[in-house]
């Protein structure tokens, strides 16, 4: 995404029709812990916290005072059937995708199947799900992603109120449940007061969740909410860090990721991209900053090289150039961590090495635990470069 330039008072550069629409617009959300939820009364989770502070930036903070919590299937069909509303969090897939409008992405959704663990099932493709019945939240994502992997409708079992489908899984009438992992957990810890209480057995889909605006609100209340979101994710404060990496931090902490290449291919394009420095520095720095292959990969954009002087200052940067020639010196995760100063310290100790910290993933939203690969290396105009590439840690059942 494209960081915004909405400054920090929020109206001088926001369109102020926009700012002025946000107070008639009705918001809903349902409760979905730790995302959106309600506890001792108040609304509160991450896209509450996130719906607040983007509305600021605008110059026209919605409170949450003003949202609405109800069941999932009412607030989606208020979204879908009245004007001026506004629903959270929704995944973006292909059926809605002309039903509303989109402003995001907020966070990124794993969406799993419990069992209960004395059935000791197991789930380790799609063909095994064949004969178990599924509960799912009526119109739900996961009914569709359950139909997208074979699962025969009559398998299905809807329910408006997630307890009613905790209930038939302890007693049997339920196989297994569809829910994302953070908000199972929470549910299961309420029902049985244990957050481990059931076992995630298979992973449906990791969805990315957006606002969702009804159709009828001008496209540039939505373009001045994405811009203010975008400012909010990319715009790093003097210790670098966003607000939206605090927020993500403070109400969700660090998630697991689907890996989608090994970290054989994160050295091996590590080598690369030294071996290139090597022979010519200036021509592989541009090539990097343009994002050409193969210093950032076609079909794996979380795949990608970056290269820091011994200053740590950044050099180059397949993915996001505007890091670029900024020196980043002292600056930390969202943990506290110098990482960026350890990485080439490490390279200067020992040549080579892993680092361990907590960033964003430029394919999902979240925060997730990263790893990344050093080199250092010795470029063709004579100085000493740090080379690195990274991989997300993986998630496990």
């Amino acid at each position: 995404m494209t960081a915004g330039c909405l400054s920090e008072r929020g109206v001088e550069s926001a369109d102020i029709n926009s700012t002025l629409e946000l107070t008639s617009l009705t918001y809903y959300t349902e409760q979905l812990p730790p995302y959106n939820y309600q506890e001792n009364g108040t609304v509160q989770g991450l896209s509450v916290d996130l719906l607040e502070a983007v509305t600021e930036k605008m110059g026209n903070k919605v409170s949450r005072e003003e949202i609405h919590l109800v069941p999932w299937t009412e607030g989606y069909q208020a979204a879908l059937t009245r004007n001026s509303t506004v629903l959270f969090s929704m995944a973006r897939t292909s059926e809605r995708e002309e039903l509303f409008k989109w402003a995001g992405p907020v966070y990124t959704n794993r969406k799993v199947l419990f069992a209960r663990p004395d059935r000791e099932i197991s789930i380790k493709g799609p063909e095994d799900l064949k004969g178990y019945s599924i509960g799912v939240i009526t119109d739900d994502v996961a009914i569709q992603y359950l139909l997208d992997t074979g699962v025969n409708q009559s398998q299905i079992v809807t329910e408006s109120d997630v307890y009613a489908i905790i209930a038939a899984l302890d007693n049997g009438e339920i196989d297994l449940w569809a829910c994302p992992e953070a908000s199972g957990n929470y549910f299961a810890e309420q029902a049985t007061g244990n957050y481990n209480g059931y076992m995630v057995v298979y992973e449906l889909q990791a969805q990315d969740t957006y606002y969702a605006f009804s159709k009828d609100i001008p496209d540039s209340v939505v373009q001045s909410f994405q811009q203010a979101l975008d400012t909010l994710r990319n715009q790093k404060d003097e210790q670098g860090v966003s607000d939206y990496e605090r927020i993500v931090y403070r109400d969700l902490g660090v998630s697991c990721a689907q890996q989608t290449f090994t970290d054989e291919a994160v050295i091996a394009l590590v080598n690369t991209t030294a071996m290139a420095i090597e022979k010519n520095a200036t021509d592989t720095f541009q090539r990097i900053n343009a994002g050409e292959a193969p210093y950032r990969d076609p079909d794996n954009s979380g795949l990608y090289a970056f290269v820091y002087n011994a200053n740590v200052t950044m050099v180059a940067h397949a993915d996001n150039t505007l890091l670029v020639g900024t020196n980043l010196k002292g600056k930390t995760d969202v943990t506290g961590k110098p990482f960026r100063d350890e990485i080439v310290t490490g390279a200067l100790k020992n040549g080579t090495g892993w680092e361990e910290y907590v960033y964003t993933n430029p394919v999902h939203a979240n925060l997730y635990y990263k790893t990344t690969y050093y080199r250092l290396v010795r470029g063709s105009d004579g100085n000493s470069y740090i080379v690195c590439s990274g991989n997300f840690k993986k998630c496990g059942i």
